[in-house]
């Protein structure tokens, strides 16, 4: 069995993931529609020709290697007698990582962006493929070279245009993505997806998902919003470092300068975790801006995160620094809507962003458990009325002459009040009706609806906004003078950032103006929109 193999086994013992075609026949059509099985479903109808049966074989065989996108990681390189087979299975696993990124991706569009998901055309790929595996055999022929040039051609396309598609995905979409689809990814899916960020063109948000994506795959949840480690720090560095080998990822981090620096970046790491783990309240950690420091640091990393053990322990300080801040929340006793006024919004994204993890700090303090209120009861104030009553005397010595007439009047007396009663009851059930119709009246609640003000302080914004609102979700901000200051590809960052903060805090469009009321620039749905 290969390591490859043995690390889904292991995923699957901790019920990371869900049952796959790799030991269930009856899901065999939805694993090809994931890995989009381009020789068995499409190619026979592309390509009328002899050799289908054989493609729809090979098909097969891709079918039973588990973890296809990552099926041939061993502890050393073993390259199978069959020479044919083993080009068979590198052109395969390729197409199937592509479609595996594109099926995540369009999810993300789909589910985050709303936006109607633009799959890559993958025909030429498809015709190219079933071309290649004619020839995978004879490894020192023409043909052969020539097949493997258009394959390299097409697939390089491919991943061309899930680069760009990917421009737009932030790291905040990719998260909540993540975080809610049913069913959730799978772990070839993740491993997919790490492989993708592993081998792109450094930047920020490359690396953040790429750590995002990695601790979703090695991290389970648990009970109380908590999340914790399949496996120790040394046993993801020896994974990790395999799944390197098999993605053929340039090790950038490999020179004797960089381990030096590569040991230092991990024990400021530890240093992180040991910080949080010392601290006695949330407000502790908030006072020292620790998430954003967090943040900042993982920035100044560069490609050297990548290095399997930065990767690893960044893996734990994630799990570790996100499940310490849900215990300092479950210690507050304030308030909620004091301690939601005194933090504000600002710190979820910082938050989620260093912990990889979707963290909304109103949201954990409503969740927490709280002792139910005791019923009151009200006394019955139906029997002092009686006994009033019953112990009431005549008001004159007449009504005691007269006992007769007295009761008379006195019957018409409560037979009159009990009219008066009813008329007052019917009156008041009326005014309430029309009361609640009312605040029932969209128009109404339009009219009376309040703008909730966004709490800056502390906040990445602070530099460029006076004061923000949301309503309707959409938030409006008053600019400073220093907006003017930046340069239009800044403004646009910004812009982008503000947009992403709202995935977590419930609006989708952004307008910001400046101190006149005039509009400076827009942001919905991914567009960004600067004003002259």
């Amino acid at each position: 069995m290969s390591v490859f193999e043995d690390l889904i086994e292991e995923l699957k013992e901790e019920n990371l993931i869900e049952e796959t075609v790799i030991e269930t026949s009856r899901q065999e059509d939805d694993f090809v529609a994931l890995t989009g099985d381009v020789v068995k479903t499409e190619i026979a109808s592309a390509n009328q020709t002899t050799q289908v049966s054989e493609s729809r074989n090979e098909a097969e065989d891709l079918q039973k290697t588990p973890g296809n996108s990552n099926a041939v990681i061993s502890d050393e390189p073993q390259q199978p007698s069959d020479n044919a087979e083993f080009y068979r299975k590198q052109a395969l696993d390729e197409v199937a990582f592509l479609k595996m990124v594109e099926a995540a991706f369009a999810g993300v569009e789909r589910d985050q962006l709303k936006i109607v998901p633009i799959h890559f055309d993958d025909l030429e790929v498809k015709k190219v493929l079933h071309s290649y595996l004619q020839v995978a055999g004879n490894a020192n022929a023409p043909e052969h070279s020539k097949a493997e040039f258009q394959l390299l051609q097409e697939t390089e396309s491919w991943y061309s245009s899930l680069s760009l598609r990917d421009n737009r995905i932030l790291t905040a979409h990719l998260r909540r993505y993540c975080e809610t689809s049913r069913p959730p990814l799978s772990s070839p899916a993740l491993i997919a997806l790490a492989r993708f960020y592993r081998n792109s063109p450094y930047s920020e948000q490359i690396r953040s998902k790429f750590d995002l994506v990695l601790t979703r795959l090695f991290s389970k949840e648990i009970e109380n919003n908590r999340r914790e480690m399949v496996f120790s720090c040394d046993e993801l560095v020896a994974h990790i470092q395999e799944l390197y080998a098999e993605w053929s990822s340039i090790p950038l981090y490999s020179t004797e300068t960089n381990d030096a620096e590569i040991s230092r970046t991990a024990n400021q790491f530890d240093d992180f975790i040991k910080e949080a783990d010392k601290a006695d309240s949330f407000d502790e950690l908030i006072n020292k801006n620790f998430f954003d420091r967090l943040r900042s640091f993982k920035e100044s990393t560069n490609e050297n995160f990548y290095a399997p053990l930065v990767a690893a322990i960044g893996i734990e300080c994630n799990i570790r620094i996100g499940n310490r801040y849900v215990e300092l929340l479950e210690k507050e006793k304030g308030n909620i809507a004091n301690i939601e006024n005194k933090y504000g919004l600002s710190h979820d994204n910082a938050i989620s962003e260093a912990t990889g993890k979707t963290l909304t700090l109103i949201e954990l303090l409503k969740h927490k458990n709280v002792a139910p209120k005791p019923v009151e009861v009200k006394p019955d104030r139906v029997k002092p009325a009686k006994v009033k009553h019953a112990a009431a005397e005549p008001k004159s010595k007449e009504e005691a002459k007269k006992p007769e007439k007295a009761q008379e009047v006195k019957n018409g007396s409560v037979k009159s009040k009990k009219w008066i009663i009813a008329l007052a009851t019917l009156v008041f059930v009326v005014i309430i009706g029309i009361y609640f119709a009312k605040k029932s009246s969209p128009v109404e609640v339009k009219e009376t609806s309040t703008a909730a003000n966004l709490n800056l302080d502390n906040s990445m914004f602070k530099e460029y906004m006076l004061e923000a609102s949301i309503q309707n979700a959409s938030l409006k901000g008053v600019v400073l003078p220093t907006w003017n200051d930046l340069t239009a590809e800044k403004k646009k960052n910004v812009l982008k950032q503000v947009l992403n903060f709202g995935v977590d805090k419930g609006y989708k469009k952004v307008q910001l103006v400046d101190k006149d009321g005039k509009t400076v620039g827009t942001a919905a749905d991914g567009n960004v929109l600067l004003m002259e």
